[in-house]
């Protein structure tokens, strides 16, 4: 029996499929995209496994220590697009990371963190590309409850309908991804030189989509050299990768990566996933 996990490149990895990483591995189904969970207790892997009906369909299981490098190379590490470290201890997760990074230096690396102040730098030294604090995140959705509790609702029921198909999201999608055939040729044809081509906009997305554009990340805005740790001004910095609420006649280049809301059967469709 072939193993289908060596046939995966450019997949995601969990390690840890417990609290947190039940939810990624739920939003990973849901968005039908590729994911190996690798989780040391079978029981944990049973209960997420019932949990997410076909759960065969794209999200694939290793019963191992995640913290084990043959674990990772089984899971496809050297091949993989990207790492999530969830596990319930700090340490674990900071050994996943530094295993991981020296499997595949180009991996992107997400990790969980329960003691912020104590481990965050650690993490990122160790080449986490980037630190999420469970407490911080339950803190932030706390007071938003209190503060802005009309907005909360809204996004929990956008989030949360029962045809998961229809849940409506808010990504990334790169231009080169868009497969739907009216736009691929437009972008063909923007790509020909000459006064007279036509120029692919925000206006041709919408009307072959239907899907919102909110920001546009431009190729040329991409890893200018500057460091996180070097920002003077982090709005600044947003507004100048970013293009927020483009007009209608903003024209788009092959390598822009679109901000968007549509719902899930939408964004299979126009990646041609559905």
């Amino acid at each position: 029996m072939t193993d289908p996990i060596k046939d995966l490149n450019d997949h995601y990895i969990l390690c840890g499929a417990g609290r947190t990483g039940f939810h990624i591995a739920e939003e990973f189904y849901y968005r039908r995209m590729p994911l190996v969970v690798v989780e040391h207790h079978p029981e944990v892997i049973a209960n997420l496994q019932a949990s997410l009906p076909d759960s065969n369909d794209g999200i694939y299981f290793i019963e191992g220590d995640a913290t084990e490098d043959e674990a990772l190379i089984q899971a496809g590490i050297k091949r993989a697009k990207g790492l999530f470290t969830a596990m319930g201890d700090d340490k674990d997760n900071l050994f996943v990371i530094l295993s991981a990074r020296s499997l595949n230096p180009r991996v992107r690396i997400v990790t969980r963190v329960d003691d912020e102040r104590l481990n965050r730098s650690k993490m990122e030294k160790a080449g986490a590309d980037k630190v999420i604090s469970t407490n911080a995140i339950g803190g932030l959705r706390a007071a938003s409850e209190m503060i802005r509790p009309s907005v909360v609702r809204f996004l929990d029921q956008m989030v949360h309908v029962s045809d998961k198909s229809k849940t409506l999201r808010f990504t990334e999608l790169p231009l080169i991804d868009i497969k739907t055939p009216e736009l691929v040729e437009l972008i063909k044809a923007s790509q020909i030189d000459g006064e007279h081509a036509h120029k692919l906009t925000i206006k041709d997305i919408g009307r072959y989509t239907g899907l919102l554009v909110v920001a546009i990340k431009s190729s040329d805005h991409e890893d200018d050299g500057l460091r996180a740790d070097d920002e003077q001004d982090d709005f600044l910095e947003r507004q100048r990768r970013y293009r927020f609420t483009p007009r209608g006649d903003v024209g788009l280049e092959i390598n822009d990566v679109l901000v968007v809301i549509g719902t899930q059967d939408k964004l299979d469709e126009v990646t041609g996933r559905g």
